[in-house]
């Protein structure tokens, strides 16, 4: 059986795992357009800040691809792919036949269009190279303007901050982080921030600007504003690279690749797994999941895929948030909401219930006992019967029913 898998991320490696737990001999090749091994893309911003070397960067040993077989082509792009003949066409005009194709393509960054601004006038944040590039430019006392204020904004604002820039974050939404943060949370971290000293525009945009004499950027705002910076880092978010499926027959492309149950695309032999696909939220647990299983299935399993709630947890400038299922909510939506804060600490704590079951938590600066809050949604577990000791200091797996907890300790 020859095994072919087009990206280098978490979900490519873990599915070279869930290979080789069936199969142990047959050849396995990765397609990677980027010119290292595969790597923890949430460590790029700890990189840039000089909080971890590139020694740490590697997602695995150096060795995996040894041991396990793998023949890894770093530095190629897949260009098409021949379904009929079961071929993968590289940039070098070589082709790779397969028996079982994994799409482990991610996403790519999302640019809006910036009048009069060229791509050498802006970074995305997303990849190695990235970080790579603001690093070369990065450099205390310049000003740097953040397009976007959600997880990938925050993360590069942290690491410019750290390194001694100014930093203003233009955001098109009402609130940052506005999928996950409701209003009241969204305002507990925006004071923070512009208490760091971080500017935050909010219900804004840039539409474009020019390069002035100097090097220096002026940026125009949907508003009318101006903004000048040594930097722009785009950061509104990604979309699925499915390019390489466009023109595949029988494939339903949405937001990404649609999959059955056992993550096949469509197409015999044909999977796909990580951000590439449809409705899967980009974080890392997901990508290592679905990549092990589709794995397993390209080797001859028939196992499906559970799914998983969202879940995020993300810290910056000293502030920490964990959330998890549905959190971006308000009174009078159908749910009953559970609120407990300390605003001196910055503390916001939130539970979400449907009917009797905890459907999101969202939690800032105490985020102890998450894994427990996070085991009752995704075990569906009825809640009502301790309803009243959900927000309790103490609460732990004793204070629910003993049909609960006395299986896992017996396991």
């Amino acid at each position: 059986m020859r095994y072919v898998i087009i990206g280098n991320s978490v979900a490519a490696i873990n599915a070279c795992q869930g290979i080789r737990e069936l199969d142990k001999e047959g050849p396995i090749t990765i397609v990677s357009a980027e010119k290292y091994y595969a790597y923890g893309r949430p460590l790029i911003s700890y990189w840039l800040e000089g909080k971890t070397g590139e020694d740490k960067m590697p997602y695995l040993p150096p060795d995996f691809y040894t041991r396990h077989n793998i023949n890894v082509l770093l530095g190629r792009k897949a260009l098409r792919i021949d379904w009929e003949r079961r071929e993968v066409e590289l940039d070098d005009a070589s082709r790779l036949p397969y028996d079982r194709l994994l799409i482990a393509t991610g996403g790519k960054a999302i640019v809006p269009p910036l009048e009069g601004l060229q791509e050498e006038d802006y970074v995305t944040f997303l990849t190695y190279d990235d970080v790579r590039r603001l690093a070369e430019a990065a450099h205390p006392g310049k000003e740097a303007v953040i397009l976007g204020a959600g997880p990938s904004g925050l993360k590069a604002m942290e690491s410019l901050v750290s390194r001694g820039l100014g930093v203003t974050m233009v955001e098109l939404a009402p609130r940052i982080w506005s999928p996950v943060l409701d209003t009241e949370a969204a305002t507990l971290v925006t004071s923070f921030l512009r208490e760091k000293g971080v500017r935050v525009i909010l219900e804004d945009t840039i539409l474009g600007g020019s390069r002035k004499e100097g090097g220096k950027l002026k940026l125009n705002l949907k508003s009318g504003k101006e903004l000048e910076a040594d930097l722009l880092v785009v950061a509104i978010g990604v979309r699925p690279n499915v390019e390489l499926l466009e023109q595949a027959p029988g494939v339903t492309l949405k937001r990404g690749v649609v999959v059955d149950e056992y993550l096949n695309v469509g197409l015999p032999g044909v999977f796909a797994a990580g951000d590439v696909v449809e409705g899967n939220p980009p974080l890392l647990p997901h990508a290592a999941a679905q990549g092990r299983l589709a794995g397993r299935n390209m080797a001859g399993a028939k196992e499906k895929y559970k799914g998983s709630s969202p879940y995020n947890a993300l810290g910056f400038l000293g502030l920490h948030i964990i959330s998890m299922g549905i959190t971006n909510c308000e009174p009078g939506q159908g749910y009953e909401i559970l609120v407990q804060k300390e605003e001196k600490k910055r503390v916001y704590r939130k539970l979400v219930l449907g009917n009797s079951y905890l459907v999101g938590a969202l939690f800032i600066n105490r985020v102890d006992g998450a894994g427990l809050y996070r085991w009752l949604i995704e075990e569906k577990i009825d809640v009502l019967p301790f309803k009243d000791k959900l927000f309790q200091d103490d609460f732990g797996f004793l204070d629910l029913p003993p049909a609960l907890w006395e299986p896992r300790l017996k396991a």
